[in-house]
């Protein structure tokens, strides 16, 4: 029998930031990439998407969600890419309308 998957501890303390900091993002989901470097640099990347209206562009609600949008600048996305160290630290927050790889 397969275990269930098991969330990254950052991801609550992420989510908790966004709530705080940037209620619009509240329900966009979050995306957990490592990040190489030296001792004291961000070790995580967190991005999160999240469309403010219906797309153009034909690219389903869904779609956008996974961060599976082919347009990179959208005027009707907001983003956010989060820097953070080992210990959860934020250190530093990006806004744009850019789609992060």
């Amino acid at each position: 029998m397969a275990r269930k998957k098991r969330q990254h501890p950052l991801i609550k303390h992420v989510q908790a930031y966004l709530n705080q900091t940037m209620p619009e993002m509240a329900g966009a989901r979050l995306q957990l990439r490592t990040l190489d470097g030296p001792p004291g640099s961000p070790r995580y990347a967190v991005t999160a998407e999240l469309c403010t209206r219906a797309c153009p562009y034909g690219t389903s609600p869904s779609m956008a969600a996974a961060g599976q949008c082919h347009v990179i600048n959208c005027p009707l996305r907001c983003s956010v890419r989060l820097l953070v160290d080992r210990r959860g630290t934020i250190l530093h927050a990006t806004r744009s309308t850019l789609h992060w790889n």
